[in-house]
């Protein structure tokens, strides 16, 4: 956990993950879809926050109104997908 700290805070990934989050969906075209996976509880929350700030915006809708998750089989099969959570959501039409 010392060391994924350090990374994040080095690498300055949450900034990164923010302007990504910002900038996304002005390149995308009407209808388009938008998946993310995120690994970690702070790049979730960034994630969840953008797509409904976008949602109360109009530009996005979210199509994953709970996050998706891994399911048992899944994670005896494949034990690091056990914290990927993934989320999606839809360009809205231009108004």
């Amino acid at each position: 956990k010392t060391f994924l700290a350090l990374r994040i805070a080095v690498n300055r990934e949450m900034e990164e993950l923010g302007q990504f989050l910002f900038r996304t969906p002005a390149t995308m075209n009407s209808g388009a879809r938008w998946v993310v996976l995120s690994y970690h509880s702070r790049e979730d929350r960034l994630v969840k926050q953008a797509f409904q700030k976008g949602e109360r915006a109009g530009t996005l809708r979210v199509l994953t109104k709970h996050v998706i998750q891994p399911s048992e089989q899944e994670m005896m099969g494949n034990p690091r997908s056990r914290s990927a959570k993934l989320r999606c959501a839809e360009r809205a039409p231009a108004a």
